[in-house]
């Protein structure tokens, strides 16, 4: 083990064998950066910040070693910004060397906006030309054009071009019709899986963006439905009706595929709740039950009214009496609508 290495917590950093001989090692943090677990010297703010640029999310460690005129501080920060969840490291093995030589090589930055809005400090302002390129936007999707018109020059320059990479890959997402999870969306818009955090999210809310209605989940994107049916695909059955019964969740796409729906239902309700779409599946009543999460999504609005197509039956939609409960059950009803077929408020009694 290198002299490097040793320093570093087990407990705090996960190790990953590299390589076809899994001679090099990665270094994966088990937290998630947050500002709080860091607390930095002027002297160490002033080189994360010359290690950071370069722009890159991935960097030789040797190249920002050489930034450095005192190696140790260098290798004992990094070890630090490692373990506090703002990087990977990488280490590999000199050519024809054994293990015990592992020496950190690459350095891949997990939240590099944010470590730099970090080490910044409060009183910089965002840089004209950042400011320039929010001006010269032009989203394509109407829902984000309020998110054009917000840069503020008072953010530091590494926080409104992060924004700028989010509102741009957030308008290609929307343009492509994509569908998927929170960690998808980073990647498209931030490079890693884990980059895009809480006060991205409530960024996005202040706006009136609903990320679920854009086809951005938390979770897995699927459709959560239960009931005595069995779904066919031509000859090939999909789900069994006790599988369906018991509650499952579904891509779309799978549902959008449905031909056959075999079974007896008297009814479709459609919940807004996840734990009252539990308590319905867990009273396997002759019905099919699906969730309903929040505002969703094209794809999802499109295996509703694929699923309804199929079945000649009333609809009831249950949500929360708030005004955003209602929107959404208004929303559900014109699809329901725009299908043909008839709905209303649910009102049932939940067995306690």
């Amino acid at each position: 083990m290198s002299r490097w290495l040793a320093t570093v917590s087990p407990e705090r950093v996960e190790r990953q064998a590299l390589g076809p001989r899994g001679h090099h090692l990665r270094l994966r943090p088990h937290a998630r950066p947050e500002a709080s677990r860091l607390v930095l010297t002027q002297e160490e703010r002033q080189l994360v910040a010359q290690w950071l640029t370069s722009r890159a999310e991935r960097v030789r460690w040797s190249r920002l070693l050489a930034v450095s005129s005192q190696p140790m501080l260098a290798e004992d920060l990094l070890r630090r910004l490692l373990e506090a969840g703002w990087c990977e490291v990488e280490l590999h093995a000199e050519a024809g060397m054994a293990e015990v030589d592992l020496q950190p090589y690459w350095v891949n930055w997990c939240d590099a906006y944010a470590l730099r809005s970090l080490v910044d400090g409060p009183e910089v302002p965002a840089s004209t030309e950042v400011v320039a390129l929010w001006r010269g936007w032009q989203p394509r999707q109407p829902q984000l054009v309020r998110l054009a018109e917000s840069p503020a020059a008072n953010l530091h320059s590494s926080t409104l071009e992060r924004r700028l990479k989010l509102a741009q890959a957030l308008d290609d997402w929307l343009s492509a019709g994509r569908w998927g999870s929170e960690r998808q969306f980073s990647v498209q818009a931030l490079g890693r899986q884990k980059a895009f955090n809480e006060a991205d999210r409530q960024w996005f809310a202040e706006f009136g963006i609903d990320l679920e209605a854009c086809g951005v989940s938390r979770g897995t994107p699927h459709v959560f439905l239960s009931g005595p049916l069995t779904l066919w695909a031509g000859a090939e059955r999909l789900v069994s009706a006790n599988l369906l019964q018991a509650g499952v969740a579904l891509p779309p796409e799978a549902l959008l595929s449905v031909t056959v729906l075999d079974g007896s239902v008297r009814a479709v309700r459609v919940v807004s709740s996840l734990s009252v779409f539990q308590q319905l599946t867990e009273e396997a009543l002759p019905i099919l039950t699906l969730w309903l999460p929040g505002h969703p999504h094209r794809r999802w609005q499109l295996a509703l009214q694929h699923l309804l197509a199929a079945l000649p039956l009333p609809v009831q939609v249950a949500c929360d009496l708030d005004p955003r409960g209602v929107t959404m059950a208004w929303e559900v009803g014109q699809l329901v609508s725009a299908a043909g077929r008839s709905w209303q408020p649910g009102r049932w009694r939940l067995r306690i």
